[in-house]
């Protein structure tokens, strides 16, 4: 049943959420952001770990926890406010199809880029230790784009300025708060992708390094899922109840 009171057909809903994520999905690929963010992500992974020589492990933190979550802030924090300004939102939410689904098209379409740029990042750079190392960081980079994604556009949706919010989480909360040995520290999501990728704190990154323990991959996992789906729904909800003003 639709939001607009009569049956569809069988497996339209479906067919819709699918057209919804690629069309959202294609329009990112042809921004110039998703370009420079993909220029950007070769480059720096190239110039350091065959120009600079930092190693395997250095090169993952620095992909995996730390532009991951950027591009995910990035193209998260925007999933509905861009539709507000290309004054495209009336007519997605006039079809037939409720607010939720087309508010979870939309997520999703946000965070298939960063995915697409993440993943292979984090199979390349683990690559070069071995091909276990290269799934665990490939689908750590999967599972912090999906989960950070979803937390960004939901913050998209509360605060007046997400990017400064999310700048100022990532640095003070995941980048602080995640290092912190102890269940204080499982309170980020940072902290479960170094689970799934197995990247322990180190002693330039805390004085406490050596007290600090990952948690089990499976922790790990039903944490991260637990969040993406906690975050979608929660933002879904309130872009059913919200009212939303279109300005021409």
């Amino acid at each position: 049943m639709s939001s607009t009171g009569y049956q569809l057909p069988a497996g339209y809903l479906p067919r819709a959420v699918a057209f919804w994520t690629g069309f959202h999905f294609k329009r990112n690929l042809r921004k110039r952001a998703f370009k420079l963010w993909a220029v950007a992500f070769v480059l720096t992974i190239l110039g350091l770990r065959y120009g600079a020589g930092v190693s395997p492990e250095q090169l993952a933190r620095l992909v995996v926890l730390g532009a991951v979550p950027l591009a995910a802030l990035f193209f998260g924090a925007g999933s509905l406010r861009e539709e507000i300004e290309d004054q495209t939102l009336t007519y997605a939410f006039t079809r037939p199809v409720g607010r939720i689904w087309t508010y979870v098209a939309r997520v999703l379409a946000n965070g298939l880029p960063v995915a697409l740029l993440a993943v292979p990042a984090g199979l390349f750079i683990g690559f070069g230790i071995g091909e276990a190392t290269a799934l665990r960081y490939g689908f750590a980079a999967l599972l912090g784009a999906v989960a950070y994604g979803s937390f960004f556009a939901l913050v998209g949706q509360i605060v007046k300025w997400p990017a400064w919010f999310g700048l100022a989480w990532l640095i003070f909360w995941e980048g602080g708060v995640g290092t912190v040995p102890g269940f204080f520290g499982r309170l980020t999501l940072m902290s479960h992708v170094r689970g799934i990728a197995q990247l322990p704190v180190e002693s330039s990154e805390a004085p406490w390094s050596g007290l600090w323990q990952a948690p089990s991959f499976i922790v790990a996992f039903l944490a991260l899922a637990g969040v993406t789906a906690a975050t979608l729904w929660i933002g879904a909800i309130r872009a059913r109840k919200r009212e939303f003003v279109v300005t021409r």
